[in-house]
């Protein structure tokens, strides 16, 4: 039996897209133990997959003291793995990688400590698919495992019946219309740089309204409940809009994600969860956030997006990635409804029955 061991030390949208990992390590190699290591707060995205065996997971302030981290490196060289897998490659995962005593330890290629891996494998320049650079990436690491091997690019989220009944409940408890169909808003990115300004997520939920007869759920985390507070009560027209419908952990959201109809977010983990129960989804990117690396799946159809420098390039012209960052502040409050709200009504238009259209007068 082969002993395989997956670290992923990032967030929830990196942790669900290294899932392909696992589950096309699990039918190259059937009779395999396959263990994922990641973070607490990021594995709700993996219960339940049958390809993986065995899960640890640890908090990133932990792994971070040093008796933390030589515990944990002991306990992976005790196991005594055939291959380790480590798509993100950090410090404290490195140390884990050079101690395992691993045969074979397979990471992309950076700057890391000597010995620390038998393999690096170099980041495509660019996406060789429709998949994304993200998931190209991950292929090619399993190619170099299985040449011949036939690979499937889709992470996948597996809810049990409990779950699906779980999320249909709650929207029931809130007595929320579930012949209409519903959108879940992702109104906040997971920190104010990935976020695009409240009163243009405002703008953009009322012309939603405005067109189409939905339900409108709202995703954040709950430390921005002030936020959102401040946002609900700007909207023109609350009808149908429902701003409490929260899940307190991320498998709760995925309860109710499942009986939604499309996400419409800023850039996160919560687009690689709705793309995993293949909803769809548009997503707003952040300025300094690299559309080319973590767009995943986008045919302009089913899964849409938009970037700024798409529809204002100008603002982009001779500035490094640094100074995007640094400027990502002012670069957002360029990016207005009036720039957003035309794909947005597309998507819809293609995704949302013809039920759904309110009679709006002409202008």
């Amino acid at each position: 039996m082969k002993k395989i061991l997956i670290i992923q030390n990032k967030r929830i949208g990196d942790v669900l897209i290294a899932s392909i990992l696992p589950n096309n390590l699990k039918r190259i190699y059937p009779d395999s133990h396959i263990t994922f290591f990641c973070y607490e707060y990021a594995a709700h995205v993996l219960h339940n997959n049958p390809s993986i065996d065995r899960m640890i997971t640890t908090k990133n302030s932990e792994l971070k003291k040093f008796k933390t981290l030589l515990r944990t490196a002991k306990a992976i060289r005790q196991e005594k793995y055939d291959l380790i897998v480590d798509p993100y490659v950090k410090t404290q995962s490195q140390f884990m990688c050079l101690y395992s005593g691993a045969k074979e330890r397979i990471a992309f290629q950076k700057n890391v400590l000597p010995f620390s891996y038998t393999t690096q494998i170099p980041f495509l320049k660019d996406r060789i698919s429709d998949y994304g650079k993200a998931i190209d990436d991950r292929l090619n690491i399993l190619k170099h495992i299985a040449p011949q091997a036939t690979l499937d690019p889709y992470p996948k989220l597996f809810l049990d019946a409990q779950e699906k009944e779980n999320g249909k409940h709650c929207l029931e408890k809130h007595g929320i219309d579930t012949s209409k169909k519903t959108i879940m808003m992702g109104v906040l990115g997971s920190n104010p740089s990935k976020s695009l300004p409240i009163a243009y997520v405002a703008e953009i939920i009322d012309t939603i309204t405005a067109q189409h007869d939905v339900n409108i759920l709202f995703n954040y985390i709950p430390a921005q409940k002030p936020i959102v507070d401040t946002l609900y009560q700007s909207l023109q027209n609350k009808k149908g809009v429902y701003p409490d419908v929260l899940g307190n952990t991320i498998r709760e959201f995925i309860e109710i994600m499942y009986h939604c109809d499309l996400l419409i977010a800023n850039e996160g983990g919560t687009v690689h969860i709705a793309k995993a129960l293949e909803k769809p989804t548009f997503t707003i990117y952040s300025p300094y956030v690299s559309k080319n690396n973590w767009a995943t799946f986008e045919d302009q159809k089913k899964h849409v997006s938009i970037h700024l420098s798409e529809v204002a390039p100008e603002l982009f012209q001779n500035k490094s990635k640094k100074e995007i960052k640094e400027t990502g502040d002012t670069l957002y409050q360029q990016f207005t409804p009036a720039l957003i709200n035309p794909a947005i009504n597309s998507f819809l238009a293609l995704h949302l029955s013809c039920n759904t259209q309110l009679d709006v007068p002409q202008k």
